[in-house]
């Protein structure tokens, strides 16, 4: 009798067990709490980049808001967004200290606009989107422009605060068909009438001015220096000159690969630079599919240019004359895979 006292004891704490088990599995086990997903790169702020567009053309980018929980939304919740105007301040002096020149600068609102100052997450989804409308007429990449979002405080719902995951940082990088970051060892910069030392520098950032116009730095100015803006150099990619059709037999839609070679123009807003062009830049763009991944196109670009400027800026007493010659290569590989261009490129 005692054993089957035992035995049934046994019996009914285990269902005990399991029937608190099973409630604790069907219910929800977290706080739910809104956020933002933006993943952070190493610079604590998320590149964004979006294909610029021309004559004030508007480019969407979606921001995503989570409820977080163990189990699917049960909800409605109507999630006011808006601008952080704090954080970068924190951000700046804490990374870049005096230097401010290195500062992540406040996108200004002529840039930007918010279709809606809410986000609806409707019950049955966790992840809904926040639109943000992009102009990018005008705008100076010699800064680095941020847009701070946050999720705005509301006693509907509950903000995730746990490493900051109700801001986002959005670094805005515009791309076109030719930015991107060139290698420059073969751009051979002589300082004054020297023709046979030259210095290098390993690569140049070329950012987007507007949809066929890049700029770089001119000869080996550092892409850090505090005067960096008065040395941008612009380059226009001038329509192409020749367009060979290269037979695309891996394809399985045939779709070709092209080899383009046209004309560049070069230019300097700064009359201080002395600025010269000498001979004509051209450039060559050739298509290729990658071997093991056919669905891959690879371009390569060959920016062929020699130019001359004077760099009175580094000195007060003297001024640095420079030549430049040589070749920029930049390799861009594009999947065939992904519909969303920014995605579908390899940055």
């Amino acid at each position: 009798m005692k054993h089957l006292y035992f035995y049934l004891t046994v019996l009914i704490g285990t269902f005990f067990i399991l029937s608190g088990c099973n409630d604790e599995w069907e219910s929800e086990l977290y706080i739910r709490m809104i956020s933002l997903k933006a993943p952070i790169n190493r610079d604590d702020v998320s590149v964004i980049y979006l294909r610029y567009k021309p004559d004030n053309e508007v480019v969407t980018f979606k921001v995503p808001v989570i409820v977080s929980g163990s189990r699917t939304n049960d909800k409605d919740y109507t999630v006011r967004i808006g601008v952080d105007n704090d954080t970068l301040n924190f951000l700046n002096r804490d990374k870049y200290t005096d230097r401010a020149d290195l500062y992540y600068r406040q996108l200004p609102e002529n840039f930007y606009n918010f279709p809606s100052q809410t986000c609806h997450i409707p019950a049955g989804t966790d992840v809904a989107h926040f639109n943000v409308d992009f102009n990018f007429s005008g705008i100076d990449l010699v800064e680095k422009w941020v847009l701070p979002l946050t999720v705005l405080p509301d006693p509907s719902y509950t903000l995730n605060t746990y490493k900051g995951r109700q801001k986002a940082l959005l670094w805005i990088m515009p791309f076109n068909d030719y930015s991107g970051s060139y290698n420059a060892a073969s751009m051979y910069v002589y300082f004054g009438d020297n023709d046979t030392k030259y210095m290098t520098a390993s690569t140049r950032e070329a950012r987007v001015v507007d949809e066929n116009t890049i700029f770089f730095y001119a000869g080996i100015t550092e892409e850090l220096a505090e005067n960096r803006g008065d040395f941008k150099v612009k380059c226009e990619f001038l329509p192409p000159d020749n367009v060979t059709e290269i037979e695309n037999a891996n394809a399985k839609d045939g779709s070709p690969l092209y080899l383009k070679k046209g004309k560049l123009v070069l230019s300097a807003e700064n009359p201080s630079l002395e600025f010269e062009v000498l001979g004509v830049p051209t450039y060559e763009i050739k298509e290729e599919l990658d071997i093991d991944r056919p669905h891959i196109i690879k371009r390569f670009f060959t920016l062929t240019m020699e130019y001359q400027y004077k760099d009175a800026a580094s000195s007060e007493n003297m001024v640095f004359p420079y030549r430049c010659k040589g070749t920029m290569l930049m390799q861009r590989n594009v999947s065939t895979l992904i519909p969303d261009e920014d995605q579908a490129i390899f940055w």
